[in-house]
């Protein structure tokens, strides 16, 4: 059976840390090896610790700004490049966030972003259910239940922020080179705002507010990633 590119990528690594033993034979052959699927599958040595890691959304063709904002934040954190793909209800295929960094960064990420987003998701549920629950128009109980996702993020930055992981300095430029080889040239989007250029009024403030609220009770539990354990304990109120 042949060998797919992840599992030479993944050969690649043992063999090259196989190179370093102390057996000088052994060394020498791990590493021969090792080149020789560099040029058999034309992967670039400087490429080999980018991974991706996914994560469904709710969205279909285009997040909400909200949303979009949540991944923004943790990619900045995990220094790795945020790509949507939409889904399509006709093909079953659903909406997802990858994330592209050094390995363990996007794993971290994808988890942070997964965590968060099923706890916002929950309280924005929460929040319709009752306090928007008289409002019968549809469109400004989505409006209003979008403010309070903003507020909620805004609650959890420090969560996000305090992840602590190394990177290299020079991850963008890598990162970049990967996408360019591995992805090509992809759209832009812009997220969906529906309350952009709205005036804010007293109501408009309180929902925000009680999402910021709301989102004092959001936590970040154990994470195992790269053999780095990452602990985040409730936030404090």
């Amino acid at each position: 059976m042949s060998m797919t590119r992840e599992e030479a990528i993944l050969k690649i690594k043992k063999c090259l840390a196989l190179s370093k033993s102390g057996n000088e034979n052994e060394a020498a052959v791990a590493l021969r090896q090792a080149q020789s699927l560099m040029r058999e599958f034309q992967i670039d040595p400087d490429l080999l610790d980018i991974v991706e890691a996914s994560c469904d959304s709710k969205a279909t063709k285009t997040p909400q700004a909200w949303e979009a904002s949540l991944v923004l934040l943790i990619s900045r954190a995990m220094q790795c490049k945020p790509v949507f793909s939409s889904g399509s209800s006709t093909w079953g295929i659903k909406a997802s966030w990858t994330f592209i960094g050094v390995d363990p960064a996007p794993e971290v990420a994808s988890y942070t972003f997964d965590e968060l987003y099923r706890q916002v998701i929950r309280s924005r549920k929460n929040f319709i259910e009752t306090t928007l629950k008289r409002v019968t128009v549809k469109k400004n109980k989505v409006r209003r239940a979008d403010l309070f996702c903003e507020g909620w993020i805004d609650s959890v930055k420090h969560l996000i922020t305090g992840l602590e992981i190394e990177v290299p300095a020079n991850i963008q430029d890598r990162i970049t080179k990967y996408m360019n080889q591995t992805r090509g040239k992809l759209g832009s989007f812009t997220p969906k705002d529906r309350n952009k250029g709205k005036a804010l009024n007293d109501r408009a403030v309180n929902d925000y507010h009680a999402g910021k609220q709301s989102g004092k009770s959001a936590q970040l539990n154990q994470a195992m990633n790269g053999g780095k354990q990452y602990e985040r304990l409730e936030t404090s109120t």
